[in-house]
């Protein structure tokens, strides 16, 4: 099976400038998911998806044998949907190169992460016969992200107005999902078809957007 690793790094950053480059122990947060995805045996090629220019020459001038596909600029807004942009990297890579079976989504902004938890993911993943997505969440509250409730083991959107039940959101640390699953429902995520691996670690569901997650991802890092 071809598993592709895709990291999407978008220049334009709202409330953390140039986020995908800061660099988190003197390692750019790209090259982090660089090197987490690198580690993974189940992964047969890496591609970056970026319209960052700095991003692209120091990618090439440290070769680290990844493909980089230089995003469009209507992909690269701050209204682009991130599933539009992985749909855009699985038709270049299958056109440039072959067809894929399988997309782990790496997110940047969660460069701590733990390869036996995401080897879980996979293993999972293919316990249901590649016609499930899995995301990694965290219990959390934030207002600005989606709630979801676990039930059956499935995840499941919260739509209720009870805030004092256990409730759960995406934290970007991973997703799997067959290209199939992504081409038929546009998303990672599809009621009833999509099935949780909670992060208890505050440390693995840190999601950085604000200066203030990265102090915390910072401190964070420094934890063995």
């Amino acid at each position: 099976m071809c598993v592709l690793a895709i990291i999407p790094a978008r220049k334009g950053s709202m409330r953390l400038p140039n986020k995908n480059r800061k660099s988190l122990r003197g390692i750019p947060l790209i090259e982090w998911s660089i090197n987490t995805a690198k580690k993974l045996k189940f992964v047969e090629d890496i591609i970056i998806t970026t319209n960052d220019q700095k991003i692209l020459k120091k990618l090439k001038k440290k070769d680290f044998s990844t493909k980089v596909l230089n995003r469009p600029n209507k992909l690269s807004k701050n209204n682009s949907k991130m599933i539009d942009v992985i749909i855009h990297a699985i038709k270049y890579y299958e056109k440039k190169f072959k067809k894929i079976k399988t997309i782990l989504l790496l997110q940047p902004t969660s460069p701590l992460r733990s390869i036996k938890t995401i080897n879980l993911g996979y293993q999972k993943y293919l316990q249901f016969n590649k016609k499930k997505s899995i995301i990694s969440v965290s219990t959390g509250k934030n207002p600005l992200k989606r709630l979801f409730e676990i039930k059956k083991k499935k995840l499941k959107l919260f739509k209720g107005k009870d805030n004092t039940k256990k409730l759960f959101q995406i934290n970007g640390n991973f997703y799997f999902a067959s290209v199939n699953f992504i081409n038929k429902y546009k998303s990672f995520f599809k009621e009833g078809n999509s099935h949780p691996i909670i992060l208890k670690s505050k440390k693995l569901s840190i999601d950085i957007d604000t200066l203030k997650d990265f102090k915390k991802a910072k401190k964070y890092s420094q934890i063995s």
